[in-house]
C-alpha cells in the first residue's frame, strides 16, 4: 500500500491477489510498465499474460480494460517513500483506542498518510484496497473502524468522490479523501518495511 513499487512487484509475482482488489491491482501494473516504457498494447499485453499465468479472470468486459485502466495513464511514477513511527504517533492513537483492530487502522491510516498525503494532510485511499491491507472486511472496516477514527478526531471525511473508479457495476475502487488529523512528521524508530503492517503493528503495540 505504502510502498508502491515493492506492492506492484509482489502483484506480477503472483502474490496477495485478491478479487476484490483487482482495480487497484491492474492499475498500478498498467503505472508501473508505464514507468518503464512500455507502449499501451505492451501493457496490455502484459496484464493478460499475467491473468493467464497466474489464474486471475477477468469478470469484467474485455473493453474496460482500455476504457478505466488507461483513463489515468498520466499519473505520476509509483512511490516508494520510508515511512517511520515514533513515540508521539504510538501514544496519540493509543489515547483514542482500545481493541487492537482499531489500533491496526488508525496504524494504516497514518503509515499511508505519512507516505502519500500532500501538504493539506489530505490523501485518497481506496476502502477495497485498506481491507485487502487490514485482512478486515470491508463493510466492518468502513460502518465501525474508519467511523470510529472519526468520532474521536483522528481523521476527517473530506469528500467521496461521486464516482467511483469501477470496471462495471459490480468493480467499484471506493475511494475516499481523508484529512489526518495527527502529525504526519515521518520520524521514529520503527519502520514500515515492505508493506508489512502486521510486523510494524507487533513492533509499536
Amino acid at each position: 500500500m505504502v510502498d508502491e513499487i515493492y506492492e506492484v512487484n509482489e502483484y506480477i509475482d503472483g502474490k496477495n491477489i485478491t478479487a476484490n482488489n483487482l482495480y487497484r491491482i491492474c492499475y498500478l501494473m498498467v503505472r508501473w510498465y508505464k514507468q518503464n516504457g512500455y507502449s499501451k498494447l505492451a501493457i496490455r499485453d502484459e496484464l493478460f499474460n499475467w491473468g493467464e499465468k497466474h489464474g486471475v479472470y477477468f469478470k469484467f468486459k474485455i473493453n474496460n480494460v482500455n476504457n478505466r485502466v488507461f483513463e489515468k495513464e498520466s499519473e505520476t511514477d509509483l512511490k516508494s517513500p520510508v515511512v517511520k513511527i515514533n513515540k508521539h504517533d504510538i501514544d496519540e492513537i493509543n489515547r483514542r483506542f482500545d481493541s487492537e483492530k482499531s489500533k491496526l487502522v488508525a496504524l494504516a491510516m497514518l503509515c499511508y498518510a505519512k507516505g502519500h498525503a500532500d501538504a493539506k494532510r489530505e490523501f485518497v485511499i481506496s476502502s477495497v484496497a485498506l481491507s485487502a491491507w487490514t485482512g478486515i472486511d470491508r463493510k466492518m472496516l468502513c460502518n465501525k473502524y474508519i467511523q470510529e477514527l472519526i468520532d474521536y478526531e483522528y481523521l476527517t471525511v473530506v469528500n467521496k468522490p461521486e464516482n467511483s473508479k469501477k470496471w462495471d457495476a459490480s468493480y467499484s475502487e471506493q475511494s475516499t479523501r481523508y484529512k489526518l488529523k495527527m502529525s504526519l512528521h515521518n520520524s521514529g524508530d520503527y519502520i514500515l518495511e515492505n508493506n508489512n503492517l502486521g510486523v510494524l503493528f507487533s513492533k509499536v503495540f
